[in-house]
């Protein structure tokens, strides 16, 4: 008697989305074997072990060394970096909020596995102009870097604004490791951490940048000892007449540095508005709150 035999049928990225959301719908679920998925799962959790670890120890800051992670930041932002420039202190809150990404990007992977699509090369070690970098890995052989966002983050990535509004340097970073990979496509897999909604957003061969130039000119930027033009503009405070930084400047930790020179001599005012502080390069108005000491 003849018996066909069973056929594996591989998954292809396009549907990952939708075969994740289904691991919680009662009638769907995992498919796997409860061999296999506990494995996933244990294997999940033993990389959060680690990183809570590693988190705590305070062991994960980054050292002053251009990576694929960074080639995209703004030239002066990276060029303080490197001159050992003073930064401002993480808040206490910070260490946290990190982790909480870490965990939300492994679980992803885990997501991923689970609902049946092949995983491979998790932080596989990749060198593209003699600076090395680390993938997040690849999904049903795609090259795949993993994000969580806020809203507004998620917001770029889903309507794919990110390729004008892109002040983290992640087209660049993701470009690189394709460039360094030999890849004609990847993507970003992002989770909204506030929501729990995932988004893919894809790069193709004419949207992955060319970062190899870019790379050679770093390494010459960062050793120079005159500082590039500053990344952002300051932009009106309202109708006041006064000046503040770009929401990008806010969220550098060198900005206090990087605008020593405003307002006379005296650098950045710090106003503390209701909705938070405010950073002001000029002030033609003093503002009816309270100001905050640098």
């Amino acid at each position: 008697m003849y018996y066909a035999l069973p056929i594996f049928i591989m998954k292809k990225i396009s549907s990952l989305i939708k075969d994740i959301y289904n691991l919680f719908k009662e009638d769907k679920g995992c498919k796997l074997s409860e061999k296999n998925r506990n494995e996933i799962i244990d294997h999940c959790v033993e990389n959060i072990r680690q990183q809570l670890t590693v988190s705590i120890m305070g062991k994960d800051k980054e050292r002053s060394r251009l990576r694929m992670s960074n080639v995209g930041y703004p030239d002066r932002q990276l060029w303080y970096q490197f001159q050992d420039t003073e930064r401002e202190e993480l808040k206490d809150i910070d260490p946290i909020k990190f982790l909480y990404g870490h965990i939300i990007e492994e679980l992803i992977f885990c997501f991923a596995e689970l609902a049946g699509h092949t995983i491979t090369d998790r932080q596989k070690e990749t060198k593209l102009g003699g600076i090395s970098g680390h993938i997040d890995g690849r999904i049903d052989g795609v090259l795949v870097d993993v994000k969580s966002a806020s809203p507004m983050g998620f917001r770029k990535f889903k309507d794919r604004t990110l390729y004008s509004d892109d002040p983290f340097g992640y087209i660049d970073q993701l470009s690189s490791y394709a460039t360094a990979e030999k890849e004609d496509r990847a993507g970003f897999l992002v989770m909204n951490k506030l929501s729990g909604e995932l988004c893919w957003m894809s790069l193709d061969e004419l949207e992955i940048t060319n970062t190899e130039d870019r790379i050679e000119y770093l390494k010459g930027m960062v050793k120079s000892n005159d500082p590039p033009e500053r990344c952002y503009s300051d932009i009106p405070d309202g109708k006041s007449g006064n000046y503040k930084l770009n929401v990008n400047c806010f969220y550098c930790s060198y900005k206090k540095k990087c605008w020593a020179d405003v307002n006379g001599g005296a650098g950045l005012r710090v106003f503390n508005y209701k909705k938070g502080p405010v950073y002001l390069t000029r002030v033609s108005r003093t503002p009816d709150v309270p100001e905050i000491g640098m």
